[in-house]
């Protein structure tokens, strides 16, 4: 099952995303570990806007899931991409459970949002969420680069554009800038040159 996260279950995502930022901080994957003193800091923004999680419930407590989104579809970049208006990107969610754990989870997302595209972006070595990710229906619109390593752009297309998204993100070589934290996760930017070269063509 899949509902809205409560304000009780603030602390337990909260504590739940610290203990994965330093496992993937140890692996030399970027978060936004650095932009919080603590987890309660972290808890109290989550209670904050609660709207944009979601919990999935499991009779074992290891395998909790949840998510964090924000819609998409009216963001200049993801507009200027072709992302349609019902999009959603998912900021945060269970990264370390393992593929058989997520799959359903993955799966209980897509059905809760059957109306959204939903866009899944994720550091590249997390081979478990790519794997379930991809048996959920989700295809793989793009790898960009990070500080350290490759983000992977995953996409469960409802709008029937994933090849225009696609041959868009490509042209635009998208990176990935560092994470900052649940408000507005990795965001993403055209790189330096392929802006300087925009530009210059648009002054001709």
């Amino acid at each position: 099952m899949i509902r809205s996260a409560t304000i009780p279950e603030s602390e337990p995502i909260a504590k739940a995303l610290w203990q994965s930022w330093h496992h993937l901080k140890a692996r030399q994957i970027a978060t936004p570990l650095h932009a919080y003193a603590s987890s309660d800091v972290l808890a109290d923004e989550i209670r904050g806007d609660l709207s944009r999680w979601l919990v999935c419930e499991s009779s074992n407590p290891q395998e909790i899931g949840f998510f964090a989104f924000s819609r998409i579809g009216t963001d200049k970049a993801y507009k200027r991409w072709h992302f349609p208006e019902r999009a959603v990107r998912i900021e945060h969610f269970a990264c370390l459970l393992k593929g058989e754990v997520l799959l359903p989870q993955f799966e209980l997302l897509s059905s809760h949002l059957r109306e959204e595209s939903i866009l899944l972006c994720f550091a590249s070595p997390l081979r478990e969420v790519y794997w379930a990710a991809l048996k959920a229906g989700f295809r793989l619109l793009v790898e960009s680069p990070l500080i350290v390593g490759t983000f992977a752009w995953l996409y469960l297309d409802r709008a029937d554009r994933f090849e225009d998204i696609q041959m868009k993100l490509r042209r635009a070589k998208v990176v990935m800038v560092e994470p900052n934290g649940p408000a507005n996760g990795s965001q993403p930017t055209q790189s330096r040159r392929n802006r300087k070269s925009s530009a210059a063509g648009s002054r001709r």
